[in-house]
Formats: C-alpha cells, sequence, structure tokens
C-alpha cells in the first residue's frame, strides 16, 4: 500500500470555470470517496500557483504526516503548462519550483500531469547537473479531453493507492479511458538517455568539425587546428 496524500493544484482556463469544467476538484472528491487522502489548491496566477508548493502544501503535509504526489491540472503545451490568468509555466521554471520538494524526498517525487503534452515534463530531467527533478512522472503524450483525463487518473490513483506498480496503474488508465495515450517516465532513465543522446551528438559534432577541417583546400589537418581563432 502507498502511504502518501495526492496534492491537486487545478488552473483551469476562464472558459472552463464558467462552464463547470474542474476536474482536479472532481478528481479530488473521487479520491476521498475511496479513501484516498488528497488536498486540493485553485491557482490562477503564478503567484498563487507557487504559493500552493510552499505554503499550502506545508499545510497538507501537517494535515496528513504523509508525502505528497504532485498533480497538476492545467492547459498545456510542449514548453510548459499555461494558468488561468494567462501566466505561463515553462518546464524549466516548474523544475526550479519543484526541486526543494524533491529534494527533501530525497528524489522520490511522483508527479502526474494532467495536461495535454504534459508527458513533455519529462524534459525537466535533461539537465546535466547531478539532480533528478522527480522518480516518476505521469502524462499524456498529446492532447487528451478532460473526461478521458478525469477517468483516467481516477483509475491511476485507486490503483496506484492498492500497491500495483506505475507501470500497471498506467495501463489500467489507459484502459479505463479508453486512451493509450497516457505515459510514464522515470527521471533517472530519462536522464541517463538524453545524456547518452548529448555525448554522441557532441562527439559527431566533433567529428564532422574535423573532417570538414581535413577537407578545407592547401591545409592539413595539424595546421588547420593550429591556427588561432
Amino acid at each position: 500500500m502507498v502511504n502518501g496524500f495526492v496534492f491537486i493544484i487545478e488552473s483551469p482556463s476562464e472558459f472552463d470555470i464558467l462552464d463547470g469544467r474542474t476536474e482536479g476538484r472532481t478528481l479530488c472528491e473521487a479520491l476521498r470517496l475511496a479513501g484516498t487522502d488528497a488536498y486540493y489548491s485553485l491557482s490562477v496566477s503564478k503567484e498563487m500557483f507557487q504559493c500552493s508548493l510552499t505554503e499550502r502544501l506545508s499545510a497538507a503535509y501537517q494535515n496528513f504526516h504523509k508525502f505528497p504526489i504532485i498533480h497538476i491540472s492545467a492547459h498545456g503545451d510542449e514548453n510548459g503548462i499555461a494558468l488561468t490568468n494567462g501566466d505561463y509555466i515553462p518546464w524549466e521554471e516548474l523544475r526550479a519550483m519543484l526541486s526543494p520538494l524533491n529534494k527533501i524526498m530525497q528524489g522520490g517525487l511522483l508527479i502526474c500531469m494532467s495536461s495535454c503534452f504534459g508527458a513533455s515534463g519529462c524534459r525537466m530531467a535533461m539537465h546535466e547537473d547531478d539532480e533528478l527533478p522527480f522518480w516518476a512522472l505521469i502524462g499524456h503524450h498529446g492532447s487528451a479531453g478532460w473526461s478521458d483525463a478525469a477517468v483516467a487518473y481516477v483509475s491511476f490513483y485507486h490503483n496506484f493507492f492498492k500497491g500495483k506498480s506505475v507501470e500497471a496503474s498506467v495501463a489500467a488508465m489507459c484502459s479505463a479511458s479508453g486512451d493509450n495515450g497516457f505515459l510514464y517516465r522515470y527521471g533517472r532513465l530519462v536522464k541517463e538517455g538524453w545524456a547518452q543522446y548529448m555525448n554522441e551528438h557532441r562527439r559527431q559534432s566533433l567529428i564532422d568539425v574535423l573532417l570538414e577541417r581535413t577537407n578545407e583546400p592547401s591545409q592539413g589537418l595539424g595546421a588547420t587546428l593550429m591556427q588561432k581563432p
């Protein structure tokens, strides 16, 4: 059994609010009905979003005395998420916001992105430092409908809190929603894959430069490399 709670931060569009589409609040009620601890924060601006991840998260921890799973419900694209008032949080900035929490949890943070292109949040792990911004991230690789996302995440948490693995829980959410676009990414594997790609890319770039200089007319490779810039 998982000993934690779901900390939901929701930032719907103005028309979502007007039409009563609040996936995060609906999820919160479903989790409580299932006996899973959940805490809800409506954050319509970047300032409120930051407050949710600090003051309100601290209050939630004092209430439950468990570590959180961060669930973010918002509109998004490949580069980040958009908030109600038009504020935009790119992945790099979200990484910085979540970093203190992940350090406290010693790299064990689970992030669930209920947004379009939420799986692109794995870019937060594509850095050359030694820090992992999350243990695992769940999200959709493309555009997910609110109804599919709501059903999917209810199923994910229902299975995950019963002790099933991330892999099995994501498979269950895909089956329940009828949408196979939901993915999981482990921070360590993303970082290792990215580092390998960058090393190979740099190696190939160096080879290309050397070959280009070797083929320069009237100059040998040694003479070319010895030239001052």
